[in-house]
């Protein structure tokens, strides 16, 4: 075999080396050989041809039965950008001893890989590795958090490169907010929505609390108004679990004696295809049969509408653009497209802009901003 230095330098290895490096008795020299050549390899310093010659070698050695030979060649293959993504795939799927290094830092690596990984085992150490890679897509994120491991999650939460979408954020905090430890990680992240800081305060500390508050530069107005609309979601989500109309009834009565039924509230269900909360809060305010209300809510001249919207003491100023989102409800109903999905909410956003461009109507943002918030 030509000198080790020889290989380091140049990587000029011929068929008979190559099998004999392979063949080689002991698990300690073939290891460090393969190291030696993954740090050649590393080091950028071999020509195209000697590059396919170590890679080569390395696809050998991925069927080499000791760990420890593997394992030299995941570390010193780690941080490679230049090795082929099908050595790092199988290296990345071996054992912990050997996979752990490039789940925590190869970069050749993509979400599509990491998924299949997070999928296909069951082993927590394959998390964590994932889980302190310097940056981490919300997918990966989410789909780790959602194996329940709570040192996952620490690792997660503390690691700053890790992209967290705002529901599993929000869901961590309803999961584990008797969990100190777990509330003070979330706080400490460099960007938060409001939603969450407005669920943290009433959960964390007053000291904590504070700190939030001054660094999202939140007034407790802002808190408040935050509150009012996660707990009028919160309701309609309620809403749409009724059993009869008499239930919805019932709790239009409850929301209205206790000044909750607002117009935000009444749009919002109109937003998510509930036309029976809409209908009958309608005749709620308008102190009419609810029969009646639907006979002028359905009027195709528009009198009728135009008569209980007016009636109803909602806010002049909307009606045009309620109009408009009442006509788009109707149509996906007509079309038979499923109520309370992200893919409904997005039907109507597309046909108010496409209404909106034949003729323009005021306040379509705040439609929009509605729809968006209830399909959340």
């Amino acid at each position: 075999m030509i000198e080790e230095t020889e290989t380091i330098k140049r990587l000029a290895l011929t068929e008979a080396e190559v099998s004999r490096l392979l063949e080689d008795k002991s698990s300690d020299s073939r290891a460090d050989i393969s190291s030696r050549i993954a740090a050649s390899y590393s080091s950028e310093v071999l020509n195209p041809k000697e590059r396919m010659v170590a890679e080569q070698i390395f696809r050998l050695l991925l069927r080499d039965t000791e760990v420890k030979v593997r394992a030299s060649l995941a570390e010193n293959l780690k941080e490679s950008t230049l090795i082929p993504r099908d050595i790092v795939v199988s290296l990345a799927q071996d054992v912990n001893d050997v996979a752990l290094p490039i789940l925590e830092y190869s970069q050749v690596i993509d979400d599509s890989d990491l998924l299949d990984i997070i999928h296909a085992t069951r082993e927590n150490a394959k998390y964590l590795a994932i889980s302190r890679r310097q940056q981490i897509s919300e997918v990966v994120s989410d789909n780790l958090i959602d194996k329940g491991n709570e040192d996952v999650l620490g690792s997660l939460l503390s690691n700053d490169g890790a992209s967290i979408s705002d529901y599993v954020l929000e869901k961590i905090i309803e999961d584990y907010k008797d969990k100190p430890e777990f509330m003070e990680m979330v706080t400490t992240r460099s960007r938060l929505p409001i939603t969450v800081v407005e669920k943290l305060v009433n959960i964390v500390s007053s000291g904590i609390a504070d700190s939030l508050k001054k660094k999202y530069r939140i007034p407790d107005e802002v808190l408040e108004k935050e509150v009012e609309q996660t707990r009028e979601i919160d309701m309609l989500n309620v809403v749409r679990l009724a059993h009869s109309h008499d239930d919805v009834d019932n709790l239009i009565i409850h929301l209205q004696e206790s000044g909750r039924l607002t117009p935000s509230m009444i749009l919002s269900a109109l937003c998510q295809g509930n036309f029976d909360f809409f209908e009958s809060s309608l005749a709620k305010l308008s102190n009419i049969q609810v029969e009646n209300a639907r006979r002028l809510i359905a009027d195709r001249g528009e009198l009728g509408f135009r008569a209980i919207y007016n009636k109803s003491g909602l806010p002049d100023s909307m009606f045009p653009a309620v109009r408009l989102l009442l006509k788009i409800v109707r149509e996906l109903d007509i079309e038979g497209e499923r109520v309370g999905s992200s893919r409904y909410a997005n039907r109507i956003v597309e046909r108010i802009l496409q209404y909106s461009e034949e003729s323009p109507v005021e306040n379509l943002s705040y439609i929009i901003a509605l729809v968006r918030r209830v399909a959340q």
